[in-house]
């Protein structure tokens, strides 16, 4: 008699390891930075479009929850979990600070009065 192990379910092959662990963290540690960067900073009254390059570090956020099916999977979903977490807490400090520098360069070029 040939004896042959059955496979695992599709679900306990998914739930067995906690890979999702860390993307999980990653978007909870995005959205309440965001939150926070956002709330802290003077561009909180500003028009809505302030927010839309929030689309980047979201989107760095949600390609860390693809599932590791190759060797260097885990590390790069890792890496692009962090650099997303950081890019939203601090996008809304560096857009600030763009601003103001644009907002002096241009009273600098207008004559500065």
């Amino acid at each position: 008699m040939n004896a042959t192990s059955s496979p695992r379910p599709p679900t306990a092959r998914l739930l067995a390891p906690t890979w999702w662990l860390a993307p999980a963290l990653f978007t909870v540690a995005a959205t309440l930075g965001g939150v926070w960067g956002y709330r802290s900073s003077p561009i909180l009254h500003g028009s809505a479009w302030l927010a839309l390059p929030y689309v980047v570090p979201t989107a760095l956020v949600a390609a860390s929850w693809w599932p590791p099916t190759r060797p260097g999977a885990k590390a790069r979903g890792l890496a692009l979990g962090g650099v997303g977490a950081l890019a939203a807490l601090a996008y809304a400090h560096v857009a600030t600070f763009v601003l103001y520098a644009v907002a002096l360069v241009l009273w600098g070029f207008q004559g500065g009065g």
